[in-house]
C-alpha cells in the first residue's frame, strides 16, 4: 500500500495536467503558454514542461501560429467516450431526422452540475443557422433545454422559449428518459425567431416531443411505445 506522501506526489502533477487541459474550450481553442499558465495558475516553466509532455503523447499540439491546441489523442478519447454513451448513439439518427423535418439546428444536451452540456448537434440545412454548441454549456435556469431536463413541461411534452440565452432566438426542447424513468438528457431545436411563427413553434414542439419519446423508448423507457 502506498504511503499518503506517495499519493500526494502522484496527485500533484496529475492535477496540474488536468487543470491545463481544462483551460481549452470553444472560446479558447488556441492559447499561448502565458495564457495557459495564467488560467491554470502555474508558473510558465512548469507549464512549458507539462505542455511538452502532453505534446509528446498527442494531447496538445502547437500550431504554426505558435498557439497551443488540443491534440488528436483528446479527440480520439472524446469519441470513444461519446460512443460509449448509449444516449449519444441512439439519439444521433433522430437529431438528423429532426433537423431535416424542422429545418432548424438540433442539439442533444445532458446535465452537468448546474448547467446543460451540449454533446451533439446537427446543423440546420438553411444558410442562417445556430453556431456550433458542442462542448459548450448553458444554464439550467431560464432555458428551454434546462427546463426539459428538469421535467418542467407543457402537457404536450415539450417546453418552448423565446429570447433566452441569445436574443431573437427561439428554442424548443423535450426530455429523454432511461429505462428507470429518469431524465438523462434532452433534445432541443433552436432557430431565429423571425422564421419561427407561433404555429411553427407548436409544430416543432410536436416533432421534438415525438423524437424524444422515440429515443426514450429505444433506451427502455416503458412509458413510451416503440416507434
Amino acid at each position: 500500500m502506498k504511503e499518503p506522501s506517495d499519493v500526494t506526489q502522484v496527485t500533484g502533477p496529475v492535477e496540474r495536467v488536468l487543470k491545463l487541459l481544462t483551460c481549452f474550450n470553444t472560446q479558447n481553442q488556441g492559447m499561448t503558454l502565458t495564457e495557459l499558465a495564467h488560467q491554470a495558475d502555474l508558473v510558465p516553466s512548469t507549464t512549458s514542461r507539462l505542455l511538452k509532455t502532453l505534446e509528446q503523447y498527442g494531447f496538445v499540439r502547437r500550431g504554426p501560429d505558435r498557439l497551443y491546441y488540443l491534440g488528436s489523442q483528446v479527440i480520439q478519447l472524446g469519441l470513444i467516450a461519446l460512443h460509449n454513451m448509449s444516449l449519444y448513439e441512439v439519439a444521433k439518427p433522430h437529431l438528423r431526422a429532426l433537423a431535416e423535418e424542422s429545418g432548424e439546428s438540433v442539439q442533444l444536451g445532458v446535465l452537468e452540475g448546474k448547467d446543460v452540456l451540449y454533446v451533439d448537434q446537427v446543423a440546420s440545412p438553411r444558410l442562417v443557422q445556430a453556431a456550433p454548441w458542442v462542448g459548450r454549456t448553458v444554464p439550467v435556469e431560464n432555458t428551454a433545454i434546462g427546463a426539459a431536463i428538469q421535467g418542467h413541461l407543457a402537457p404536450e411534452g415539450y417546453i418552448a422559449t423565446r429570447h433566452t440565452v441569445e436574443p431573437d432566438v427561439s428554442s424548443v426542447a423535450a426530455p429523454v428518459f432511461d429505462r428507470h424513468g429518469t431524465i438523462i438528457g434532452a433534445i432541443n431545436v433552436i432557430g431565429p425567431t423571425y422564421r419561427i411563427s407561433d404555429d411553427m413553434l407548436a409544430k416543432i414542439g410536436a416533432l421534438v416531443a415525438k423524437h424524444a419519446q422515440q429515443v426514450s423508448s429505444k433506451l427502455g423507457a416503458a412509458s413510451f411505445e416503440r416507434a
